[in-house]
Formats: C-alpha cells, structure tokens, sequence
C-alpha cells in the first residue's frame, strides 16, 4: 500500500511538472519568452531533477537575451547611449546569473554592442572624473561594473584613482568639520565615507545621545476587578516586556543615551457573572405496554411522554476593560488606548440520564485570559509605526533644518525617498540617498 501510495504521488508531481512545462511551451511558441520561462523556473522548483524543463528555461532565456541585444542596438541607434549602456548592463548581469554564455550570431551581437558600450564608457567616465563628484564615478562603476569588465576598461579606468582621491579627501574634510556634539548619525556617514577613501581622520561626538532613550520605564495603574487578576497581571507584564523589546528595536534606541522613557500603562477591567439556580424540565419517550382498546385480551406498544426535571445553573457575564499607554517622546505624545467589552450566557448541569438524552453539560464561560491577551495585542499595534512616525514629525517635517546634515540623515532612516533628503545628497555628492547608501552601507 505504502509503495502505491509512493508511486501515484511521483506521478502527480511529474503530472504537474509536465503541465507546467506545456504551459510555458505555448507561452515560448507565442513569443512570450519571459512569461514562459517563469513556468518552466517552477516546474524546476517542484523538481529539481526535470531535464526537459532545464533545457526549455535554458532557450526561453536564450531568447529573452536576443531580444534585449535587438534593444540595446535601437536604444544605441537613437542615440540614447544610457539607457543602451542599462540595457546591456542587465543582459551581462543576468547571463552571469543564469550561467549563460553567448554563442554563434548572439556573441557577435553582443561583441559589437559591447564595443560601442566601450566607447560610451570611455566618454563618460572622463567627463565624470572631471567633475567635482567623485562618487558619481564610483557609482558609475558599481552600476556597469559587468560592462565594465566585459570591456577590459578596469585598468583604464584606474588612472582617474589619484584625482578622485583628492576630491573626495577635500570631501571628507569637509564632512569631518561638521562632525561634533550631538551628530552621531552624520558621525557614522562620515566615519564610513572617510574609511572607503582612506582618509584618516580624528572624529568626536558626545559620549551621551541627549535626543534617544535607553529604555522605557512603565508606572502602570491598574483596577483588575476580576477574580484572574494575577493572570492579567502576568500578561500586563508580558505586553510591557514586548513594548520594551519594541522600543529597543527602535531608531528611537541608542546605548548612548542617558535618559529613559516615562510611560503610564493604565488598565481598567471589570468583569461580572450571575449564577441563578433553576429547575428544567426534559420531556422524553418511553414504550409500555398498554391494553388494546378494541380488543381487552390483547396488549400493546405504545409511546409514553414522561417528563425529567434536573437542576441547571444559568451564567450571566459581562466583561470589559480599558487600556492606554501614555508617554512624552521629544516633546510629542506617545499614546494610544483600547477599550471594548463582552457578554455571555451559558448553562452547566450534572445531570446524565440516558433515556432522555441527557448528558453532563460544563458551562462555556469566558476565556478571560484569551480576551485580554487579544485587547493587549490590539493596543500594542502599531507601536512600532508610532514611533516611526514620531521620529518623521521631528526630522522630516522641518525643512528649515534643510541645511543640517544630522537632520538630513536621521530623515533619511525612515524616509529614503524624501526629497529634501535627496536633494542634500545630490547637492553634496552629485548622487542620491540610495545609490549612497549601497556604495558606503550607511
């Protein structure tokens, strides 16, 4: 049974794999090579070992390589070099990726094309060694780096290192002169920037971060009318410990601050039950054996309702509670409350009589631990993006700090896209945030 069981899945699976690799192939013949090697990539994922799906993603890629060279040569013959350069930079990148090699009439292609892209790069890495922005040239290495292999221009464009250097000492400099007090992020770029241009500098912050928090410190304020009330303590002390954890992952968290966060976590729950004693009534059938009405000799079968009264508790609950947490971050409120409530009725009896279908019934009263772990939850939600907005409100909102470099790069944090952030990095470094970002990791 076992070894059936075995065979029928291997061939659902070569039945699905097979079905994937016959969606590609209409794909493929319609000329949708993209589409279709994305079903033959899954057909690969359910089985590694499928010959027939290796070679068809294999020609889809192919194909997908030829339509991009046929791109990058009207690209080139309109005269619109960058984006030919973009083009073939990505085909060099994901024949790397792919373990392809050109062959036949798409290698020629392809040598011709990345001939021209020599030249372009020849042109454009002088006019930007010339330039006052050393790192546009080193992004413009990192971004055709593929091209700028395939075009043996490595060496070549070494010979701009000396100049580059200079530029990008005077940078540092600069940068360094502005590195005191409270700047620490603008200490971490600097420090960063410096080190990848090996240039030596003495850099120096406050040993203490006035502007972040070490932790968070709770007085909580509790009125837990419920006789679980060490449960709900526990899991209050539970939520705060994951508040704290929170925090701590913050960009509001710096081991070099000093101070500590005061916050106020109040929590008010009331809960209530009833429990009235009752009689039910049960109305059940039984057979006996009663004379015959048209004939006194003979006896027979006949239903009898008889009744079975049992006692029966009736529960009656009500359960609500109220949560905030309250706290003053760089003079903003950091706040948020839940508040909701339940009701529930439900019955319990011992009873356990057979012939009137009676079982013992335990009452379903309130999981009270389960419903204030859920309030808990929700009131922690989005506490994390609390903060985050708190600190766009102080740094990115300001635009009269638009000349600080500290405010720029703790905007940058949490708004890389921004665009007085951008704008800084332009204006320092003739590139934006994220390219700065992936040169120097900061």
């Amino acid at each position: 049974m076992t070894r059936a069981i075995m065979l029928l899945g291997s061939l659902l699976l070569l039945s699905a794999c097979t079905s994937l690799v016959e969606k590609g192939d209409k794909l493929y013949e319609q000329g949708m090579y993209q589409q279709a090697a994305e079903f033959y990539q899954q057909a690969l994922e359910e089985d590694a070992t499928d010959v027939e799906a290796q070679q068809r993603l294999n020609q889809a890629r192919h194909k997908i390589i030829d339509r991009g060279l046929i791109e990058v040569r009207m690209l080139r013959l309109a005269s619109n070099y960058i984006g030919a350069a973009d083009k073939l930079e990505s085909i060099l990148r994901n024949q790397s990726v792919w373990h392809l090699e050109a062959m036949g009439a798409q290698a020629a292609t392809q040598s011709e094309e990345v001939r021209y892209g020599e030249a372009f790069l020849k042109a454009h890495g002088k006019s930007l060694a010339a330039s006052n922005y050393p790192d546009q040239f080193r992004w413009f290495e990192h971004k055709y780096a593929f091209l700028i292999a395939n075009a043996q221009l490595t060496a070549s464009l070494k010979s701009y290192q000396p100049q580059l250097s200079k530029l990008a000492k005077h940078k540092c400099e600069a940068l360094a002169e502005q590195v005191q007090g409270q700047r620490f992020f603008l200490y971490q770029l600097t420090q960063k920037y410096c080190s990848v241009w090996q240039v030596k500098q003495d850099l120096s912050v406050d040993h203490v971060d006035n502007s972040r928090y070490s932790n968070l410190a709770f007085n909580t304020q509790l009125q837990l009318n419920t006789p679980q009330r060490r449960a709900h303590q526990q899991l209050i002390d539970g939520a705060i410990s994951q508040l704290q954890d929170s925090f701590q992952r913050s960009i509001w968290y710096s081991p070099k601050a000093a101070q500590v966060l005061d916050m106020k976590i109040t929590a008010d729950v009331d809960y209530r039950q009833t429990a009235t004693h009752k009689q039910q009534e049960k109305r059940y059938l039984v057979k006996e054996l009663r004379q015959d009405p048209n004939d006194r000799n003979k006896q027979v079968e006949v239903d009898v309702e008889r009744v079975y009264i049992y006692p029966l508790i009736d529960y009656r609950e009500s359960y609500s509670a109220r949560l905030s947490y309250r706290g003053e971050l760089a003079r903003m409120l950091l706040s948020n409350q839940y508040m909701d409530s339940q009701s529930n009725q439900t019955t319990s009896h011992s009873a356990n009589f057979s012939e009137a279908d009676l079982q013992p019934k335990a009452a379903e009263l309130l999981d009270q631990k389960a419903v204030f772990s859920s309030y808990l939850t929700k009131l922690s939600q989005g506490f994390e993006q609390s903060l985050t907005q708190l600190w766009q409100q102080q740094y990115c909102q300001d635009q009269r700090a638009e000349l600080n470099a500290e405010n720029v790069l703790r905007c940058a944090q949490v708004e890389p896209d921004n665009a007085y952030v951008n704008s800084w990095f332009e204006h320092q470094f003739g590139i934006d945030y994220k390219a700065m970002r992936t040169l120097y990791g900061i």
